[in-house]
């Protein structure tokens, strides 16, 4: 096993049991939308690898509808966990322009024009990351637009996460996981302006998103494991008898 086929298993896994272990949360009604953003991180990831595109790509007929089922699921992953983290940074101003109005329509507009550009290609035979193909305007522009929008949220982000990260009085478990999530969304902008420019990034292209995915998610669990953290501490203070409101 190579090096980049080594971070995309070690991405699915890290994800994968992330996803499982917000499930039970998830069913009590607590925060399901991050629930939702990391099972469609799971597909994505597992999507991203050969070995797993192939077989799913034949069983869809062979002319690459798993990568438009790639495409569909990192939308809806940085929307709804680009949402969460939001809430979490308390940037309700970036959450509205994530899941609010303006963001739902650039959403749609990405959508809309991603699947007329995957209808104008011409993909007989399966290719993961669509290599095979990208000489065809369409299929390069498609590719194009596939990382624009993660890095449209990217950049949304990155300045509040590193805002909380560098906020003396916020909780160190807190700061800890903000500055997690601000360096994943920082090698997201990096793959993403790398990539469009052309540049030659090699096996660069496969540890940038995938080890993002993998320092996201330990951001993820550092800042859901604080809020379940002073929930219980609440409860707690709650419950005591010389509690005073």
């Amino acid at each position: 096993m190579n090096i980049a086929s080594a971070i995309q298993f070690g991405a699915l896994v890290v994800v994968a049991v992330f996803t499982l272990v917000r499930l039970p949360l998830a069913v009590q009604g607590r925060n399901p939308m991050l629930f939702w953003g990391l099972a469609a991180t799971t597909v994505g990831v597992a999507l991203s690898i050969p070995s797993i595109y192939l077989p799913v790509d034949a069983w869809l007929g062979g002319e690459n509808h798993a990568n438009l089922i790639l495409r569909y699921a990192t939308y809806g992953v940085v929307a709804l966990i680009g949402g969460s983290a939001a809430a979490a940074f308390r940037a309700p101003q970036v959450q509205k322009i994530i899941l609010g109005l303006p963001g739902l329509v650039v959403l749609a507009a990405t959508v809309t024009a991603t699947t007329v550009l995957f209808s104008m290609g011409d993909m007989p035979v399966s290719s993961p990351g669509l290599n095979g193909y990208m000489h065809q305007e369409h299929i390069w522009a498609y590719s194009v637009l596939g990382r624009i929008y993660p890095a449209y949220i990217a950049a949304c982000l990155i300045i509040p996460a590193f805002r909380v990260a560098a906020t003396a009085g916020r909780p160190a478990l807190l700061r800890v996981g903000s500055a997690l999530i601000g360096v994943a969304l920082a090698e997201i902008l990096t793959w993403s302006v790398l990539w469009v420019t052309g540049r030659q990034t090699g096996v660069w292209d496969y540890i940038l998103p995938h080890s993002s995915v993998i320092v996201l998610t330990a951001g993820l669990a550092a800042v859901a494991y604080y809020g379940i953290a002073a929930r219980n501490k609440q409860k707690q203070s709650l419950l005591t008898p010389n509690y005073t409101r």
